[in-house]
């Protein structure tokens, strides 16, 4: 696959017409799918709302004027998530779901890589499998680490991360570089 940054997507230099937005109905989840929305795109949004509320949704539909997709699963769930990509001809992806919080990862290091990786690799294993080659990852500045210098940029090196959060992002950035 690609992995696309967001302007890139929402530039309008891609042809498409549906984008899945895992974690959509969080704050930057359903910031972007208005976004999408009002530049005529249609968005499907998956979210097992563990930390984000249906009603950011209901929200973004009352300001557009349109529909969002909306399927309540968790994106580990390779059979839940395998049913949007039946029932809806993804054009890219944009990945926010995942667990975010620094302090708990170190806390419970298994509940954050089970989680953030095995999500990345289901859709990995259902973007191959459905042709959907374009992706976005909402990664974090943590995969610096301890920053030699600042600001950071793209070709800041990356790899000294201080948690198992950072390490999760880090880990599926190189995957999907691999992807």
């Amino acid at each position: 696959g690609d992995l696309y940054s967001y302007n890139a997507l929402a530039s309008g230099r891609f042809e498409m017409s549906k984008v899945l937005l895992t974690g959509g109905a969080g704050f930057i989840g359903s910031h972007t799918a208005l976004e999408f929305l009002n530049s005529g795109v249609d968005v499907v949004v998956v979210d097992n709302f563990s930390n984000s509320s249906p009603k950011s949704l209901e929200r973004v539909e009352k300001l557009t004027g349109k529909q969002i997709a909306l399927y309540e699963a968790d994106v580990c769930d390779k059979a839940a998530t395998r049913k949007i990509f039946e029932e809806h001809q993804i054009d890219a992806i944009v990945h926010f779901a995942g667990y975010k919080a620094v302090g708990e990862s170190v806390a419970e290091p298994i509940k954050y890589y089970r989680n953030n990786i095995d999500s990345a690799l289901v859709l990995c294993e259902l973007m191959k499998e459905y042709g959907v080659m374009k992706i976005v990852f909402s990664s974090s500045a943590t995969v610096y680490g301890i920053p030699e210098s600042i600001p950071f940029f793209e070709t800041s090196p990356t790899g000294r991360c201080t948690s198992p959060y950072a390490w999760t992002k880090f880990m599926i950035e190189q995957i999907l570089s691999d992807f």
